[in-house]
């Protein structure tokens, strides 16, 4: 089996000239601020934009996933002192949630954010960049695609698929709630024959175990909740769950977040639009991209605490996966993988590749965390002081 080559530096530079143009952007930087202490002006206003893209998201411009993007662009234009400018579209604005990807391929837009496990039908290989159940935490997720091979595996399939696009993370949440419901998902019999709403891998196990799975875009989830189109829905984090308003359609919310423990989301550009960036904007573009992963992390896991609060203080009823069903759910979604891996080499690179290095984190973190810290929350009586 080949092995899927490495990219030199995160651009299409050495990683010399990748060291080089990040000290540009340093220096310009320092230039272009001390220009525009000198003036009492703005840096923006220093300069005209030089590069405008189009962005064409997958989201409704009210929730977090939307926001990613646009902390992104906005970071774009600060960074580059306004050379570069992106304007940044929902869902439906210019085309549908599933078929930004085409728009980035084609060039009807200059990039995209969105969640690469919608990609599946292409090649299902295409979830473990986004979610796969029962696999990584965000941690252990980022440092996997970042330093364990997974971007480069990540960037063979969009080439092997003929997409002329270059794909970055950019963006990062915590485990999603499972489901929101119209009633208590704790055992397996009351998963069967859920009509429910699940994209990505999650929806294809699923179906497996007798659930009635169905693909909505999240703009379209309310509606069908509260028609009874559909019995139970998974979207995305507390806090993002909470700007969709799901609380108001379902009585109960259920954990832990079997299906996606992590979440990782896209930034895909058109290739030829990122050829013709000069290298430093490329380094901004890349550098942007992390900075957006960090504050989407940390955003969502904060505003997530406080939602939790809040769907709990309205009466919302919270409901825990039982932790037999938990551990068959989990068998059920092993075997479905296994499969993919007999029927797809590339699927099964990719497994080998994620599988060792999760399994690798999750020892290292057991190790290495304290039992105390991981169970800060019920401290047993004898040792309780604060």
């Amino acid at each position: 089996m080949k092995k899927a080559k490495r990219l030199k530096g995160k651009g299409t530079g050495s990683a010399n000239e990748q060291v080089v143009a990040r000290r540009k952007v340093l220096k310009g930087g320092l230039a272009l601020g001390l220009g525009a202490m000198a003036l009492g002006s703005p840096a923006k206003a220093q300069r005209r934009p030089e590069i405008r893209w189009t962005m064409a998201t997958s989201w409704p411009a009210a929730i977090h996933l939307h926001h990613m993007a646009e902390y992104w662009a906005k970071k774009v234009e600060e960074m580059s002192g306004g050379r570069m400018v992106v304007d940044v579209r929902p869902s439906g604005a210019i085309v549908g949630a599933f078929e930004v990807l085409d728009a980035a391929n084609t060039g009807v837009v200059q990039a995209m954010h969105s969640w690469s496990a919608y990609w599946i039908g292409r090649n299902p290989a295409t979830a473990f960049f986004a979610s796969v159940p029962f696999f990584f935490t965000p941690l252990s997720h980022l440092a996997w695609v970042y330093e364990g091979g997974g971007l480069q595996l990540w960037q063979k399939i969009y080439d092997d698929l003929r997409l002329n696009v270059k794909v970055l993370p950019c963006g990062i949440t915590h485990a999603e709630i499972v489901g929101w419901s119209h009633k208590p998902l704790r055992k397996l019999d009351d998963w069967k024959g859920l009509k429910y709403r699940a994209p990505g891998i999650w929806g294809e196990m699923l179906r497996g175990l007798g659930v009635a799975v169905t693909t909505l875009p999240a703009a379209e989830i309310y509606t069908a909740m509260e028609r009874r189109v559909i019995d139970a829905a998974e979207f995305n984090t507390p806090y993002t769950d909470q700007l969709l308003r799901f609380h108001e359609v379902a009585r109960f919310f259920t954990g832990p977040g079997m299906h996606q423990p992590t979440v990782l989301f896209e930034l895909v550009i058109n290739k030829a639009a990122w050829d013709r960036l000069p290298e430093d904007l490329k380094v901004i573009v890349e550098e942007a991209a992390r900075a957006t992963t960090l504050w989407g992390l940390l955003r969502d896991f904060h505003k997530s605490l406080e939602a939790l609060d809040f769907f709990r203080r309205r009466g919302n009823q919270q409901v825990t996966v039982e932790r037999q069903t938990q551990w068959e759910i989990y068998k059920t979604a092993m075997e479905f993988l296994k499969k993919q891996a007999e029927a797809n080499p590339t699927f099964k690179q990719v497994l080998d590749s994620a599988l060792a290095y999760h399994r690798r984190a999750s020892a290292y973190e057991e190790f290495m965390t304290p039992i105390p810290v991981r169970e800060a929350h019920r401290v047993p009586p004898q040792y309780r002081v604060l």
